[in-house]
């Protein structure tokens, strides 16, 4: 879409438009997680210091609008254009309570090039200007131009998202190309577990595209298993483990986990409802990327889910009775599904996992793109899908999660271990130290050993380390594949009891 034709588009209808850019992910509020491209720079002796946008980055994830506002402006007043400067600037202003000018800068990000209508509609911090003649006209523009032009091509991003990692970070990163599958790669592991994470990635997506979403993304999009000591520039908390931007076209990870998949799922469905234009709802983009962070893909195509960690708590919501009821959390928006995040992902990956015991998943998702536009809940999909109404669901899913009964998901004194301590490496678990009489070390592991692998359970942090290890049984010598130096073998462990 041409920027300055749409702004000519809605200045015809009202005396003053407005147009917002969505970065194409319900996570969260897009302020604290976009970045231009370039920081500013002190220039000339006799210039004020231009402020660096992790100034920025920090007053807007601590939400301190007073704080942001001044730093954004004086980058803009140095002649920064970006987009997404533009646009964060709108949300401050608005938020400030300074509205006329929040809608000059937001029509401003618009010509510049600012054009992701999809989160300007979810995002709380345009609701000042919301009811605005200006908001409203831009939505209205932007219909429009859809109705006009629904088979236009998707316009390219202005920069190559691998082309932006490799000149920000050079050659501290393995960088390959997969265009034909719509994927870009910047990662730091060696030559091995390299291959390994693409060879898994690749089988994700084959399932995910048959199943779903039919074909790769239109505009390729940057996979990158990040530096320790770069995570901080994407990823804003220590815990937080892995992120989707779909505006910057780039999925970050700190290891080739469960994060990683959780993301790669995002990546490939945030491409399908930009493709058919359309936005489902967070319950069913969180519930479906969390249901594929434990899964074993079988060789005939087949999929199984596991529970993780996840189960137990929406398990205990269910018992206790206190269980978000479908016809509300289905139409959360993603503030709202966000701020409850602790409890809401437990119990959307509970869901999305009776759908799969139920044989339900890509019957609801087709059911789901063809009533998105008259049901964008997800509700009536759910209808179609299981035949009853959403009520019944709801009761047979809450009658199946009580008589499955809790999961093992710890090893205690007297349960079969492998009797170590790990830490998180980013392909495995590494071994820090061995218990007395640990099984793992009768059979030759050493510390500093990377676990891979645990009874043909993949494990790529500790997280899935004991997962694995709380499933399995007294007395069975399981196999446990794992890496030394450049070398990864594979040793037969008899598990012996915790502390016994």
């Amino acid at each position: 879409m041409n920027p300055r034709a749409l702004r000519a588009l809605v200045m015809c209808a009202t005396a003053l438009a407005l147009v917002s850019i969505s970065q194409g992910e319900a996570l969260e509020s897009p302020r604290a997680r976009w970045s231009p491209a370039q920081d500013g720079s002190t220039g000339e002796a006799t210039r004020p210091r231009v402020p660096s946008q992790r100034e920025i980055d920090d007053a807007l994830r601590a939400r301190d609008f007073t704080r942001a506002e001044p730093l954004i402006a004086a980058r803009i007043e140095a002649g920064e254009r970006d987009p997404i400067l533009l646009y964060n600037h709108a949300c401050v202003l608005a938020r400030l309570g300074r509205l006329e000018e929040a809608e000059g800068r937001l029509l401003e990000s618009v010509e510049e090039g600012f054009d992701a209508f999809d989160i300007m509609r979810e995002d709380a911090d345009l609701e000042p200007i919301r009811e605005g003649r200006v908001y409203k006209a831009i939505l209205e523009a932007h219909r429009r131009v859809e109705r006009a032009q629904p088979e236009r091509p998707a316009r390219r991003p202005a920069r190559d998202p691998l082309a932006a990692w490799e000149a920000a970070h050079g050659d501290r990163y393995r960088y390959e190309r997969d265009e034909a599958r719509g994927l870009l790669f910047a990662t730091f592991l060696d030559e091995r577990a390299h291959a390994r994470m693409r060879a898994d990635l690749a089988l994700l997506e084959e399932h995910l595209l048959k199943t779903y979403f039919g074909r790769p993304p239109d505009r390729p999009a940057l996979v990158a298993i990040v530096r320790p000591e770069d995570a901080s520039r994407y990823l804003d908390r220590p815990e937080v483990k892995g992120m989707y931007l779909h505006s910057e076209r780039r999925l970050v990870a700190r290891d080739t986990g469960q994060s990683l998949q959780h993301e790669f799922v995002h990546l490939l469905h945030f491409a399908d409802m930009e493709r058919r234009g359309q936005r489902h709802p967070i319950w069913i983009q969180e519930g479906l990327a969390s249901l594929y962070e434990d899964y074993t893909l079988r060789a005939d195509g087949s999929i199984e889910f596991h529970p993780n960690i996840r189960f137990n708590i929406a398990r205990r919501q269910v018992s206790s009775n206190t269980a978000r009821p479908w016809k509300d959390l289905f139409g959360y928006s993603g503030e709202r599904f966000m701020a409850g995040a602790e409890r809401h992902y437990p119990q959307v990956r509970a869901i999305f996992e009776f759908f799969a015991r139920e044989g339900k998943l890509e019957e609801f998702y087709r059911a789901l793109v063809e009533t998105s536009r008259e049901d964008p809940s997800g509700v009536r999909a759910v209808e179609r899908t299981f035949g009853e109404p959403l009520a019944r669901v709801e009761a047979r899913w809450r009658k199946w999660m009580l008589d499955r009964g809790a999961i093992d998901d710890t090893v205690s004194r007297g349960d079969p271990s492998l009797g170590l301590a790990v830490e998180d490496a980013v392909d495995g678990a590494r071994i820090r130290s061995f218990v007395p009489g640990s099984a793992a070390r009768a059979a030759g592991l050493r510390v500093g050993d990377v676990i891979l692998s645990v009874a043909g359970r993949p494990v790529r942090n500790r997280d899935e380390l004991m997962l694995a290890v709380a499933g399995l049984k007294h007395g069975e010598s399981v196999e446990v594949r794992y890496r030394r130096d450049e070398s990864e073998l594979a040793a037969m462990v008899r598990p012996r009891p915790l502390g016994g």
